[in-house]
């Protein structure tokens, strides 16, 4: 008789097992909820996903859920009603998941102060402050680098479905650049490039970033009429 000795130490290739320090805790399903434990994480478009990218937990067999709250090809066929008729019965089934969602709520989908937050933006241009010479192109680097934050939470927020909070954002950027427009003092890095040319052209260049995100984004007519562009765009 041959015996036959099973090697169990393979494991899928590309998986990295975390030490226990590491690992993503994420609570397993009881018997008869594997169904519903999946459609959370659909509906929700990934609770764990709203504080940030996190690292993968060791993979146990085929599975369509990710830490990321990318579900494939479960969240691809959902549309934004279904989700929504879905985290609706999750959280009547689940009460004790509601403070959690109120949280990512008023943290991931909504901005407090848009107009605060254009106001915080204006300040943090006109405190950049030019160092020697100021060529365009260098100042625009620099302007573009404070701005960079931002652009990366819009961008975060609509790969979340966060559509209206990432809309919110873009304008209080395009706010922000409109608000230095008319400043003056000489010590100021977009007085020195040169106003309001300056910020017009940045303006243009922070539009032109975020509109392959497909954001709909309102009128400025009221606030910048000056940006016939942007109406046109």
């Amino acid at each position: 008789m041959t015996t036959i000795t099973a090697d169990c130490s393979w494991r899928p290739r590309g998986v990295v097992r975390l030490e226990a320090s590491e690992a993503v805790s994420v609570p397993r399903p009881r018997d008869g909820e594997g169904a519903l434990w999946r459609a959370a994480s659909v509906a929700a478009g990934g609770l764990a996903a709203a504080r940030g990218p996190v690292e993968p937990a060791p993979a146990v067999g085929p599975s369509t859920w990710r830490d990321d709250g990318v579900v494939r090809p479960w969240k691809r066929q959902l549309s934004d009603d279904k989700r929504s008729v879905l985290l609706s019965e999750l959280l009547l089934r689940h009460p004790e998941l509601v403070a959690e969602a109120e949280e990512i709520t008023s943290t991931l989908l909504v901005v407090g102060n848009d107009q605060k937050l254009a106001d915080e933006i204006t300040a943090r241009l006109r405190a950049l402050r030019p160092s020697g010479p100021v060529s365009v192109d260098a100042g625009q680097a620099r302007v573009l680098d404070a701005l960079q934050p931002y652009i990366d939470d819009l961008t975060w927020r609509k790969e979340r479905g966060a559509r209206r909070a990432a809309a919110d954002i873009a304008i209080a950027i395009l706010l922000g650049l409109h608000g230095c427009r008319d400043d003056t003092d000489e010590d100021m890095l977009l007085v020195r490039m040169g106003l309001p040319g300056a910020a017009d052209d940045l303006a243009r260049a922070v539009y032109k970033s975020v509109r392959s995100l497909h954001l709909s984004l309102p009128s400025l007519a009221d606030e910048c009429p000056e940006w016939a562009w942007y109406e046109k765009s």
